[in-house]
Protein backbone atom coordinates (compact mmCIF):
# COMPACT_ATOMS: atom_id res chain seq x y z
CA UNK A 1 0.00 0.00 0.00
CA UNK A 2 3.06 2.27 1.17
CA UNK A 3 4.28 1.46 -2.35
CA UNK A 4 1.15 2.12 -4.35
CA UNK A 5 0.91 5.72 -2.64
CA UNK A 6 4.43 6.23 -3.40
CA UNK A 7 3.56 5.99 -6.84
CA UNK A 8 0.95 7.69 -6.87
CA UNK A 9 2.33 10.91 -5.61
CA UNK A 10 5.15 10.38 -8.05
CA UNK A 11 2.84 10.29 -11.08
CA UNK A 12 0.98 13.57 -9.53
CA UNK A 13 4.46 15.30 -9.05
CA UNK A 14 5.36 14.47 -12.37
CA UNK A 15 2.34 15.39 -14.40
CA UNK A 16 1.30 18.73 -12.60
CA UNK A 17 4.92 19.58 -12.96
CA UNK A 18 3.95 19.23 -17.15
CA UNK A 19 1.08 21.18 -16.74
CA UNK A 20 3.24 24.51 -17.54
CA UNK A 21 3.46 23.40 -20.74
CA UNK A 22 -0.32 22.54 -21.93
CA UNK A 23 -2.43 23.82 -23.87
CA UNK A 24 -4.67 26.75 -23.07
CA UNK A 25 -7.45 25.03 -24.06
CA UNK A 26 -8.93 21.71 -22.91
CA UNK A 27 -11.67 21.45 -24.75
CA UNK A 28 -12.34 17.88 -24.51
CA UNK A 29 -12.77 17.01 -28.10
CA UNK A 30 -9.14 18.00 -28.42
CA UNK A 31 -7.42 14.61 -27.05
CA UNK A 32 -10.05 11.87 -27.22
CA UNK A 33 -7.90 8.90 -26.71
CA UNK A 34 -6.06 8.07 -23.58
CA UNK A 35 -3.61 4.74 -23.37
CA UNK A 36 -2.73 4.02 -20.12
CA UNK A 37 -0.71 1.07 -17.59
CA UNK A 38 -1.78 0.32 -14.41
CA UNK A 39 -0.33 -1.91 -11.41
CA UNK A 40 -2.17 -2.58 -8.35
CA UNK A 41 -3.10 -5.00 -5.40
CA UNK A 42 -4.99 -8.25 -5.59
CA UNK A 43 -8.34 -8.19 -6.70
CA UNK A 44 -11.87 -8.90 -4.90
CA UNK A 45 -11.96 -11.83 -7.51
CA UNK A 46 -8.16 -13.07 -6.02
CA UNK A 47 -9.21 -12.29 -2.37
CA UNK A 48 -12.42 -14.26 -2.48
CA UNK A 49 -10.80 -17.42 -4.57
CA UNK A 50 -8.32 -17.01 -1.69
CA UNK A 51 -10.76 -17.41 1.09
CA UNK A 52 -13.63 -19.10 -0.35
CA UNK A 53 -11.25 -21.97 -2.40
CA UNK A 54 -7.74 -21.72 -2.38
CA UNK A 55 -8.05 -22.36 1.65
CA UNK A 56 -8.99 -25.77 0.83
CA UNK A 57 -7.02 -26.49 -1.91
CA UNK A 58 -4.33 -25.33 -0.47
CA UNK A 59 -4.78 -27.62 2.79
CA UNK A 60 -4.78 -30.92 0.30
CA UNK A 61 -1.97 -29.26 -1.18
CA UNK A 62 -0.05 -29.16 1.95
CA UNK A 63 0.93 -25.57 0.36
CA UNK A 64 3.44 -23.16 1.78
CA UNK A 65 5.63 -20.43 0.97
CA UNK A 66 2.54 -18.47 -0.93
CA UNK A 67 3.44 -15.18 -3.62
CA UNK A 68 1.23 -12.92 -4.81
CA UNK A 69 2.95 -10.88 -8.04
CA UNK A 70 0.34 -8.40 -8.82
CA UNK A 71 -2.31 -7.43 -10.77
CA UNK A 72 -1.27 -5.10 -13.87
CA UNK A 73 -3.05 -3.90 -16.88
CA UNK A 74 -3.50 -1.71 -20.02
CA UNK A 75 -6.28 0.22 -20.90
CA UNK A 76 -7.73 2.15 -23.46
CA UNK A 77 -10.64 4.53 -23.79
CA UNK A 78 -12.06 7.00 -25.86
CA UNK A 79 -13.68 10.19 -25.29
CA UNK A 80 -17.32 9.75 -26.68
CA UNK A 81 -18.97 12.59 -24.49
CA UNK A 82 -17.68 15.48 -21.93
CA UNK A 83 -18.71 13.01 -19.26
CA UNK A 84 -18.85 9.49 -20.75
CA UNK A 85 -15.86 6.96 -22.02
CA UNK A 86 -15.73 3.56 -23.34
CA UNK A 87 -12.96 1.25 -24.06
CA UNK A 88 -11.45 -1.87 -23.04
CA UNK A 89 -8.80 -3.22 -19.91
CA UNK A 90 -6.67 -5.82 -20.18
CA UNK A 91 -5.52 -7.62 -16.81
CA UNK A 92 -3.15 -10.07 -15.83
CA UNK A 93 -2.99 -10.96 -11.82
CA UNK A 94 -0.15 -13.97 -10.61
CA UNK A 95 0.77 -15.60 -7.70
CA UNK A 96 2.11 -19.23 -6.39
CA UNK A 97 2.93 -21.73 -3.38
CA UNK A 98 4.86 -24.56 -2.99
CA UNK A 99 3.46 -28.27 -2.40
CA UNK A 100 4.46 -30.60 0.26
CA UNK A 101 3.76 -33.87 0.69
CA UNK A 102 2.64 -33.37 4.66
CA UNK A 103 1.47 -31.03 6.76
CA UNK A 104 4.57 -30.27 8.32
CA UNK A 105 6.31 -29.25 5.15
CA UNK A 106 9.54 -31.60 5.40
CA UNK A 107 9.66 -32.39 1.72
CA UNK A 108 9.04 -30.65 -1.18
CA UNK A 109 6.61 -32.11 -4.10
CA UNK A 110 6.41 -29.16 -6.53
CA UNK A 111 5.71 -26.17 -7.13
CA UNK A 112 2.09 -24.38 -8.65
CA UNK A 113 1.32 -21.24 -10.50
CA UNK A 114 -1.95 -19.53 -11.23
CA UNK A 115 -2.89 -16.84 -14.05
CA UNK A 116 -5.45 -14.92 -14.46
CA UNK A 117 -5.87 -12.62 -17.74
CA UNK A 118 -8.97 -10.89 -18.40
CA UNK A 119 -10.23 -8.78 -21.06
CA UNK A 120 -13.12 -6.31 -20.24
CA UNK A 121 -15.23 -3.36 -22.27
CA UNK A 122 -14.96 -0.94 -20.29
CA UNK A 123 -17.49 2.65 -19.46
CA UNK A 124 -16.83 4.96 -17.66
CA UNK A 125 -18.98 8.22 -16.38
CA UNK A 126 -16.82 11.43 -15.08
CA UNK A 127 -18.97 13.52 -12.70
CA UNK A 128 -16.07 15.99 -11.97
CA UNK A 129 -14.44 17.65 -14.77
CA UNK A 130 -12.07 20.24 -13.99
CA UNK A 131 -8.75 21.55 -15.71
CA UNK A 132 -6.20 19.45 -14.31
CA UNK A 133 -8.40 16.90 -12.00
CA UNK A 134 -11.49 14.41 -13.41
CA UNK A 135 -13.34 12.51 -10.91
CA UNK A 136 -15.28 9.13 -12.36
CA UNK A 137 -16.85 6.11 -11.86
CA UNK A 138 -16.77 3.11 -13.91
CA UNK A 139 -18.22 -0.53 -15.04
CA UNK A 140 -16.27 -3.31 -16.42
CA UNK A 141 -17.66 -7.14 -18.28
CA UNK A 142 -16.24 -9.08 -19.82
CA UNK A 143 -14.46 -12.78 -19.56
CA UNK A 144 -11.17 -14.13 -17.75
CA UNK A 145 -9.10 -16.97 -18.13
CA UNK A 146 -7.90 -18.79 -14.53
CA UNK A 147 -5.13 -21.06 -15.57
CA UNK A 148 -3.11 -23.28 -12.77
CA UNK A 149 0.55 -24.79 -13.60
CA UNK A 150 1.26 -27.42 -11.24
CA UNK A 151 5.63 -28.71 -12.20
CA UNK A 152 6.33 -31.42 -9.83
CA UNK A 153 9.82 -32.45 -8.30
CA UNK A 154 11.45 -35.85 -9.49
CA UNK A 155 9.87 -38.75 -7.90
CA UNK A 156 6.56 -36.83 -7.75
CA UNK A 157 3.62 -36.03 -10.48
CA UNK A 158 -0.26 -35.33 -10.30
CA UNK A 159 -3.28 -37.94 -9.54
CA UNK A 160 -2.70 -39.14 -13.89
CA UNK A 161 0.70 -39.69 -13.32
CA UNK A 162 1.81 -35.98 -15.41
CA UNK A 163 4.86 -34.27 -14.05
CA UNK A 164 3.65 -30.80 -15.31
CA UNK A 165 -0.41 -30.42 -14.66
CA UNK A 166 -1.94 -28.05 -16.22
CA UNK A 167 -5.97 -26.62 -15.51
CA UNK A 168 -7.95 -23.88 -16.80
CA UNK A 169 -11.25 -22.45 -16.81
CA UNK A 170 -12.78 -19.38 -18.63
CA UNK A 171 -15.65 -17.22 -15.73
CA UNK A 172 -17.14 -14.13 -16.25
CA UNK A 173 -15.20 -10.81 -15.28
CA UNK A 174 -16.98 -8.04 -13.63
CA UNK A 175 -15.65 -4.92 -12.56
CA UNK A 176 -16.70 -1.45 -10.76
CA UNK A 177 -14.89 1.77 -9.78
CA UNK A 178 -16.87 3.42 -7.59
CA UNK A 179 -14.12 5.95 -7.58
CA UNK A 180 -10.92 6.87 -9.82
CA UNK A 181 -9.30 10.12 -10.17
CA UNK A 182 -6.75 11.28 -12.78
CA UNK A 183 -4.40 14.27 -12.48
CA UNK A 184 -2.38 15.53 -15.15
CA UNK A 185 -2.45 17.85 -18.83
CA UNK A 186 -3.40 17.50 -21.85
CA UNK A 187 -0.60 14.94 -22.77
CA UNK A 188 -0.04 12.85 -19.67
CA UNK A 189 -1.88 11.68 -16.83
CA UNK A 190 -1.59 10.03 -13.10
CA UNK A 191 -4.30 8.24 -11.65
CA UNK A 192 -5.61 6.50 -8.73
CA UNK A 193 -8.70 3.71 -8.15
CA UNK A 194 -10.73 2.35 -6.17
CA UNK A 195 -12.26 -1.34 -7.51
CA UNK A 196 -14.44 -4.01 -6.51
CA UNK A 197 -14.39 -7.40 -8.90
CA UNK A 198 -11.61 -8.08 -11.36
CA UNK A 199 -9.24 -5.39 -11.27
CA UNK A 200 -7.26 -4.66 -8.41
CA UNK A 201 -8.81 -3.19 -5.48
CA UNK A 202 -6.24 -0.22 -5.12
CA UNK A 203 -4.54 0.36 -8.36
CA UNK A 204 -2.18 3.53 -9.90
CA UNK A 205 -1.04 4.27 -13.43
CA UNK A 206 0.28 6.23 -15.66
CA UNK A 207 -1.56 7.16 -18.94
CA UNK A 208 -1.21 9.41 -22.28
CA UNK A 209 -3.33 11.45 -24.13
CA UNK A 210 -3.97 11.40 -28.14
Amino acid sequence: MKRLAGLFLVLLFASVSLTANARESHAWGDYRHSISITAGCPSGYFLGRELLVDIWVSAADHAGNSKYYGTYGMEYHCQCLSWLRVGFKALWEGDSHDVYTDKEKTTLKGHSFGHTAALMPSIQFTYLNLRYVQLYAGVDVGAELMLRHTRYEDGYSDGNGYKNSISYSWLPALNVTPFGVSVGNDYVYGMLELNVGSDAIVKAGLGFRL
